[in-house]
């Protein structure tokens, strides 16, 4: 028999799991506590008890959500043969451009507050540049007013992701954007060795010519 702590647990996570579906498909707006709580399979009480608020509620699929994505992060740095910054910013651009992260990203800032999610993201871009910095791959500068820094221009990228009609042009557009602002930090160990790492999506050719 499920102790206490289980039920909690299990309610908790059908919650979360309710909350981030109906997110993603309405937006935060869109969706009122009632609904939550039916596609969870429990009753409003058990959000207040449980969150507090639907912005309670919203605050914690909105982390798991950008946890979700560093551990994605981390996967693909520890996969690759080449690990680098700007694989790490790829990473996570592919992960906005994801239907599932859209809607929940482009009411972050209403809901949340941009202090919120600049100051939470930084935190985790800081040990990805100080991963570079270690590697020798960027320069030495002080990495706490980088990371957040950074983590605007990222979360902004999100956001523009979101909102975007075409969230897959978007995301290319962003990824170049991020290479040419992360190029200044570069040391020469740490610049692309392919003319494609170098401010195009490999997904984007130049244009053939007409002769």
């Amino acid at each position: 028999m499920p102790t206490h702590h289980e039920r909690t647990q299990a309610t908790r996570r059908a919650l979360i799991d309710a909350g981030r579906r109906l997110f993603a498909e309405h937006g935060y707006a869109g969706v009122s506590v009632g609904e939550i709580a039916q596609a969870a399979g429990v009753t409003t009480g058990a959000i207040y008890h449980q969150f507090s608020s639907k912005e309670g509620l919203f605050v914690a699929v909105y982390d798991e959500l950008v946890q979700a994505t560093w551990i994605r992060v981390q996967a693909a740095r520890e996969a690759s043969d080449h690990p680098s910054l700007l694989s790490d910013c790829a990473a996570y651009l592919d992960a906005c451009a994801e239907p599932a992260f859209t809607r929940i990203t482009a009411d972050g800032p209403a809901v949340l507050g941009w202090d919120y999610l600049v100051a939470q993201t930084s935190q985790l871009i800081e040990i990805s540049l100080t991963d570079a910095r270690d590697r020798g791959e960027i320069i030495d500068v002080p990495l706490g007013p980088l990371s957040r820094m950074l983590a605007a221009a990222l979360k902004e990228a999100g956001v523009i992701i979101a909102t975007a009609p075409d969230a897959a042009v978007a995301r290319d557009q962003a990824d170049q954007t991020a290479r040419h602002l992360i190029a200044g930090l570069l040391t020469p160990r740490g610049r692309p060795r392919r003319p494609d790492e170098c401010g195009r999506s490999p997904r984007q050719q130049p244009p053939r010519s007409s002769r």
